[in-house]
């Protein structure tokens, strides 16, 4: 009886660990379930990754300048849900970058442009300056790019309004999160 059992039990084992298990796929071939788990795996998003928005400026182009010389381009725009290890919302980080074109004919004025004077209006009626920024000298008919203009938003508030300054103007451009 003894022998019987212990022939069994390997018949079992040798039997169970030799037939792999296969899934068929849509064009007929037959794949391990391993490799098919792995696909599956690849293809699911990081369920850790931190909210992204959609921002958007209007008007995303503007003059700046008593002579409108400054053509201001507002362009690679996003926002990050920021949050702490526990999960709770500390706001949103707001990043864009800067096409600014000096529209003085060529022997005409340099223009410095300055990041640090913008103002972010806030739907609670708040205004925040800038976390991270840039200026430029920019020459006549010619384009700098100033890049990593940051703005740290506080938890339970929205962008409404970016408020720019150059040379004694000011333009407000809509700013809408999606």
């Amino acid at each position: 009886m003894k022998k019987t059992f212990i022939t069994i039990a390997t018949v079992s084992t040798i039997t169970l660990f030799s037939c792999k298990d296969k899934t068929k796929q849509a064009d007929g071939e037959t794949k391990p379930a391993a490799e098919q788990t792995t696909s599956n795996a690849e293809t699911t998003p990081a369920t850790n990754e931190p909210k992204t928005y959609k921002v958007t400026f209007a008007p995303d182009t503007v003059y700046l300048g008593k002579n409108k010389e400054a053509f201001v381009k507002i362009k690679n725009a996003k926002a990050v849900a920021l949050q702490n290890p526990d999960g709770k919302s500390e706001g949103t980080e707001l990043t864009f970058d800067l096409d600014v074109t000096n529209k003085n004919a060529v022997g005409g004025n340099n223009l410095f442009f300055r990041t640090d004077n913008f103002r972010l209006q806030l739907d609670n009626g708040n205004s925040i300056t800038e976390h991270n920024g840039n200026s430029s000298g920019v020459d006549a008919e010619s384009t700098k790019e100033l890049t990593g203009i940051t703005y740290k938003i506080p938890a339970d508030a929205k962008p409404k309004t970016l408020n720019l300054f150059h040379d004694g103007t000011r333009v407000s451009v809509a700013v809408t999160l999606e």
